[in-house]
């Protein structure tokens, strides 16, 4: 009887104990965890913020503008850029730690490789059963983009869309609206999304380059790259406001009570709002790409200039009607105008080209023209070797002339490395100068001369080939 009775308090005592057992969460350690039985799920060290000062720290990181962006001299990012006057306003060293892969950023945060997750995360995503949050920082909304209609490219989706067919949207697999089902519109039942393995910058890139025919992103990318990637169209909104945060390890108490101070005083967040509107420097563009608007010309002449233009045309074989469009583009046939990168003149030479030209600077309006005629002429013989069709050549001479041949050359080599066509300026490397503002592309070996604002030689070409077919067309 004694016998029975041990072994059935023993069988309670065993049934209590699995009981607790089965009721302790599992992942306890060091500062607890997720339930999951994740490895990443709890902190593996004991680090906070006494801690982080006497070391660094260390800021986990995306390459993406609105994360890290290492350039050539600076680095920046807005994600980074509000951590960094963090850490300043602290006293904290600060390091950041580039992550090739956002599947390694919760490990590496949970065994102190990191302290802070810098990725545009959403706290309501997949990664809030792993890691606290900062408060927000900001809130983004979902848009699609896409490809520009573009009449001077006619092939730029090879594939059209029927009548009935299911829209395909792909999304990259670390966007901050993954995984949210609540956070788009209800009324997208049309619409497929698929989950695209690139980061959300790479996503961006195979836009632009044509081989996704739209994604999704957030509003931020989309006013901070309207600009630099006029060729892509970035509308409409698609979901509701979706906030972003920092992540950091569960028992990061300290750290995590500091940067929320931060984040959330009313000086420093006045401060960070002005530092998120510095990173949008475009607008959401809707329809087809811009095209100059009709020029009005009084009586039968185009400027003030153009028997110049006429007698420097002669020389070189060319239509006199061009110059007349580069030195409306420049400067509105506004001689004295002067640029802020030191272009002066008519034709916006920079001193050293006119010097190479032979203009002599007690020349004046005759000698920017003649310098101007002389350097596109040259320009066109530079690229004959390379692209024979006379009208795609003469695109690659204008951009020369704006950007330099150096940065045109660049970009010539980096269409050929992205499978575009580098003999052809229209949709192909027009489409490679743009991403030379990029620090993913000026950074490469085969870009020999660096940064260019690429945006701004798009839109050259574009306009000055615009205006030749107007004054051409009016003046016949």
């Amino acid at each position: 009887m004694r016998t029975e009775k041990a072994a059935w308090i023993g069988s309670l005592l065993f049934a209590g104990l699995l009981m607790l057992a089965l009721a302790r969460p599992q992942g306890w350690g060091v500062g607890g965890g997720d339930s999951s039985g994740a490895p990443w799920g709890r902190s593996l060290v004991k680090r906070d913020l006494p801690a982080i000062k006497r070391d660094t720290l260390r800021v986990l990181v995306l390459p993406d503008p609105l994360s890290y962006d290492p350039a050539s001299r600076t680095t920046a990012g807005l994600e980074w850029e509000i951590l960094e006057g963090f850490a300043v306003h602290s006293g904290i060293p600060i390091t950041a730690v580039p992550v090739s892969h956002p599947d390694s950023m919760l490990m590496m945060l949970q065994d102190g490789r990191g302290d802070v997750i810098a990725a545009q995360l959403a706290p309501e995503g997949h990664a809030r059963r792993f890691i606290a949050f900062s408060i927000p920082y900001r809130s983004v909304v979902p848009i699609r983009c896409q490809l520009n209609s573009d009449p001077l490219v006619r092939a730029t989706w090879k594939h059209k869309r029927k009548p009935g067919m299911v829209d395909t949207l792909f999304v990259s697999h670390w966007s901050p609206f993954l995984g949210l089902g609540d956070a788009l519109d209800s009324n997208l039942r049309m619409t497929t999304l698929v989950v695209d393995s690139a980061l959300p910058e790479e996503l961006l890139v195979k836009a632009a380059l044509g081989q996704r025919r739209s994604i999704l992103i957030s509003d931020a990318t989309g006013t901070l790259e309207a600009r630099r990637l006029p060729h892509l169209a970035f509308a409409p909104r698609m979901g509701r406001r979706v906030p972003l945060a920092f992540g950091l390890r569960r028992d990061s108490r300290k750290l995590k009570r500091a940067l929320d101070e931060h984040l959330s005083t009313e000086e420093r967040r006045g401060a960070i709002d002005e530092l998120v509107d510095s990173y949008t420097n475009g607008q959401l563009t809707k329809g087809a790409l811009r095209t100059l608007p009709d020029l009005e010309l009084e009586g039968d002449s185009i400027s003030p200039f153009d028997s110049l233009f006429r007698i420097n045309a002669d020389a070189t074989g060319m239509e006199w009607h061009l110059f007349a469009a580069m030195a409306f583009k420049e400067t509105r046939f506004d001689s004295s105008a002067t640029s802020f990168a030191g272009a002066d003149g008519l034709m916006q030479m920079m001193p050293a080209t006119a010097a190479a030209m032979g203009v002599d600077a007690t020349e004046g309006v005759a000698g920017h023209v003649r310098g101007a005629t002389s350097y596109i002429a040259d320009l066109d013989t530079l690229w004959g070797g390379s692209v024979p069709d006379r009208e795609q050549r003469l695109k690659f001479a204008l951009a020369s002339y704006n950007a330099g041949p150096g940065h045109i050359k660049d970009a010539q080599r980096l269409a050929g490395r992205l499978g575009l066509d580098p003999k052809r300026w229209d949709g192909n490397v027009e489409r490679a100068v743009l991403l030379l503002a990029k620090p993913a592309f000026f950074n490469l070996p085969e870009v020999r001369n660096g940064y260019c604002r690429g945006h701004e030689t798009f839109w050259y070409v574009r306009d000055v080939i615009a205006a030749f077919g107007q004054y051409r067309r009016s003046m016949r």
